[in-house]
């Protein structure tokens, strides 16, 4: 029997909740949380789409699609995960490499503008001769073998990671998770004070309606560490977590109080409690392209993931980003900006 795809349905919020709690590969940004924050933060603007797809094998997987109309409505944008973040589908049935051909040409046959960055960890994806927009990669490590093995690879090199939590500790600086609306609060002022200093060079610029929408959700996925010195929170690490994967997705802290140390703790100490928590990955998540961001992921002895981004764009699309980018140019031009 050829495998083939028997039916695609819109997926319940239950099924997505299950698949995503069972499957070893998912990551928080596939969850039904995640697409559900963003649904929140943008009013309503990018809308959960999930997909249940069902092969004549009876084996399901789950496409947790959002999307956002443009052009009036008249086009519908998909977005594999929010915010550039792992996409593709989930399981808890074990798939083959032909499933996930099936599905790769499925997610770009059925949508003419879709944003999806590929899962590294689902080994049987490759990538089924998909067309890279954007090569990217992520950081991770594993913890398969413990803390105390990172601990002693940490140590042998050269020890750098070590030192300086012990510094941060020495120096007065300690750690803890986020209890209450006003350690995100602080930990948002934190963030605030570091666009300043990115200026033009941030990725991303987030409100503080996104991060409070998070701290209401009051989730076990979700945890929030912060450093402190004396009483005052100078640096912050937002961590997600999925069946066997854990990954820092947000972080900042007070330029001042760089030579004090306080990521490399929370670092050290998020990576500890990941592994005594038993899971399989601590993900740094990709680096934007900043070369100072990679250095620091390297130096905690990660791995490097192969995670690239598909933009697909119909025609209609590629037209009306080239004429918005001319318009824009003009104008500047006009202007003197």
């Amino acid at each position: 029997m050829k495998l083939q795809i028997a039916t695609v349905r819109p997926a319940a919020s239950l099924e997505w909740d299950e698949i995503w709690q069972e499957c070893d590969y998912a990551t928080y940004f596939h969850s039904r949380e995640w697409a559900e924050i963003w649904n929140i933060y943008t009013n309503g603007k990018m809308y959960p789409d999930p997909k249940l797809i069902i092969f004549n094998d009876k084996k399901k997987g789950l496409l947790p699609l959002s999307h956002q109309k443009s052009l009036k409505g008249l086009v519908k944008n998909y977005i594999s995960s929010p915010a550039g973040t792992f996409g593709g589908w989930i399981s808890k049935d074990e798939l083959t490499a032909e499933h996930s051909k099936l599905l790769s040409s499925y997610l770009i046959r059925k949508h003419r503008n879709l944003i999806w960055r590929l899962n590294p960890y689902d080994k049987t994806i490759g990538q089924n001769g998909i067309k890279i927009t954007n090569d990217d990669k992520t950081h991770a490590l594993n913890l398969s073998h413990g803390f105390d093995a990172i601990y002693k690879k940490w140590t042998k090199d050269n020890g750098a990671i070590v030192r300086k939590a012990r510094k941060a500790c020495k120096e007065g600086v300690s750690i803890r998770h986020a209890v209450g609306l006003e350690d995100w609060k602080n930990y948002f002022r934190v963030y605030e004070d570091c666009l300043k200093r990115w200026a033009e060079k941030a990725t991303s610029r987030y409100r503080w309606t996104l991060f409070e929408e998070i701290f209401k959700r009051n989730s076990h996925h979700i945890k929030l560490w912060l450093s402190f010195y004396q009483e005052k929170a100078i640096a912050g690490a937002l961590v997600f977590f999925a069946k066997k994967h854990a990954v820092y997705w947000h972080g900042a802290a007070l330029e001042q109080y760089f030579n004090l140390r306080p990521v490399n703790l929370l670092m050290y100490e998020a990576v500890k409690n990941a592994c005594e928590q038993g899971y399989t990955w601590f993900d740094f998540n990709p680096s934007g392209g900043h070369e100072g961001v990679t250095k620091f992921k390297k130096s905690f002895g990660t791995q490097e993931l192969s995670s690239p981004v598909v933009n697909i764009q119909s025609k209609v699309t590629k037209l009306t980003t080239f004429s918005k980018r001319l318009h824009r140019t003009f104008k500047n031009k006009l202007t003197g900006i």
